[in-house]
């Protein structure tokens, strides 16, 4: 319940303070769940995503994050869950049909630009054979760059959806590093694209 209204909340107030626009919804998956991944240069970034994907989305959120206290609380409203035991309880989601986001730079980029990403998306999509929906934010670093205590107001937000990408689910118990490593570059290389894309 509590992830719903956060949502609304935020729907108003990125409504009302924000000019924020969305592209690409039709490319979400329809028959299937999946996994959400996108870049992260704001702590926007994550109320972007749950007010722009229609559907709850379960988050893994950066550990030391839990260390404040009204985040840790937002993140147990919301059932977000730390980094760190993510990989079984996200797979476990998943198995059950319901949606993981996660943003596999590790943390806010510093300058706005995109940083190495992790290999924990293509591992869940290897893993569960769900498909990575690729998210591109722009206009949040200038909004709400790291260490900023107010956002600008009234700044052009957009976050654009890709096409899903689909990594051939390994039924093997050790998923090949090579295989893992084109699968993050893909995703990556994909989002890349569309940020350059504007």
């Amino acid at each position: 319940m509590w992830y719903w209204i956060f949502r609304i909340v935020f729907i108003v107030i990125f409504k009302l303070f924000f000019k924020l626009k969305v592209e690409g919804l039709k490319n979400l998956p329809r028959k299937t769940n999946f996994i959400v991944v996108a870049n992260h240069s704001s702590f926007l970034d994550p109320l972007l995503i749950m007010v722009t994907i229609p559907e709850k989305i379960y988050c893994i959120a950066s550990r030391y994050l839990y260390k404040i206290w009204w985040l840790r609380w937002f993140f147990k409203k919301t059932d977000a869950f730390p980094t760190g035991s993510s990989s079984e309880k996200a797979v476990s989601l998943l198995t059950k049909n319901k949606i993981v986001g996660l943003f596999p730079e590790g943390g806010c980029s510093r300058d706005g630009k995109l940083r190495k990403f992790r290999r924990g998306a293509a591992l869940l999509a290897a893993r569960t054979g769900r498909p990575v929906v690729p998210c591109a934010i722009l206009g949040t670093y200038e909004a709400l760059p790291r260490g900023a205590k107010f956002p600008q107001l009234f700044r052009s937000l957009k976050v654009k959806i890709g096409k899903p990408i689909y990594l051939l689910k390994e039924f093997e118990d050790i998923i090949d590093d090579v295989y893992l490593q084109e699968g993050t570059l893909k995703i990556r290389r994909t989002i890349a694209e569309m940020i350059d894309e504007g």
